[in-house]
């Protein structure tokens, strides 16, 4: 996904950049001062057969307006998303000619875009995740695992636990005794305990593959880790300062598991200062 941000205040342009990092943290974002420097940008786009999917615009700008420049994106790209972002509330008609779908005021905060993506683009949360399976991974409150939208049902609810497990290590390469010592706690890791998280692991991954979602799982010899590049993670989000993932925080994560506590904290203590900081 392709983002232009442009404005030519130095200062404004870092916090509009800042923002839309947060609500969209896989995109390539493009931040310039110049309009001509950013049409430039656009233009290369368009001869690497590449697409511009939004662009937040200032309108008064040195040397052209962000009209002038929304002409110019619109003729290179007709299905370009156009936001605003201005503390001239006359421009609004202006803008709204040009097919903006949004028009901010400064200073736009992460929760402004949102707002008004969730009005203006239908879908754009699904649109903003390119990847090869919509997988959503939901931690806050209990476990669960959604795959294009639908809930994933496990096997076996030690299957389940220890993909959540996996997910609560963000990728950490984990050793199957490790494994079996969080899920199984004093029980001796022998030949037995062994077999009974191969058969977990087995069945973890046949409940995957049925849904084509078995690369989520990455396992080398002895070692298993889950890919996080493959799944989107309200707790992944949260660290990343997303505006949603932090107020869907409400003091509980993979609630259905004792393990979890230690995160629950982590999260708890994080919450705090993102609160003493409002």
């Amino acid at each position: 996904m392709n983002i232009l941000a442009i404005d030519d205040e130095r200062i404004m342009l870092n916090e509009l950049t800042c923002e839309l990092q947060k609500v969209f943290p896989d995109a390539h974002i493009q931040s310039e001062r110049n309009p001509q420097t950013a049409l430039a940008w656009v233009k290369s786009l368009q001869e690497e057969g590449q697409k511009l999917d939004y662009a937040f615009m200032d309108i008064r700008m040195n040397g052209m307006s962000g009209l002038e420049l929304a002409r110019q994106i619109k003729a290179c790209f007709p299905h370009t998303i156009l936001i605003f972002c201005t503390a001239y509330t006359e421009y609004a008609f202006d803008a709204v000619g040009m097919y903006a779908k949004g028009y901010l005021m400064k200073p736009i905060s992460a929760e402004d875009i949102i707002r008004t993506l969730d009005e203006m683009v239908h879908d754009w949360k699904k649109e903003a995740t390119k990847l090869d399976k919509d997988i959503r991974v939901q931690t806050f409150g209990h476990f669960e695992v959604f795959v294009d939208g639908q809930p994933l049902v496990f096997e076996r609810e030690k299957a389940k636990e220890l993909l959540a497990y996996l997910v609560d290590r963000h990728g950490a390469s984990l050793t199957t005794e490790q494994i079996a010592s969080v899920l199984w706690e004093d029980r001796p890791y022998d030949r037995t305990m062994k077999n009974y998280v191969s058969t977990i692991l087995a069945s973890l991954r046949s409940t995957l593959k049925a849904v084509g979602a078995e690369d989520i799982i990455i396992k080398s010899r002895n070692h298993l880790s889950v890919n996080t590049e493959k799944i989107k993670c309200d707790a992944y989000d949260y660290e990343k300062c997303d505006a949603i993932a932090i107020n869907s925080f409400k003091g509980e994560y993979m609630a259905n598991y004792s393990w979890a506590e230690f995160t629950t904290g982590k999260y708890e203590q994080m919450q705090k200062k993102l609160d003493e900081n409002r």
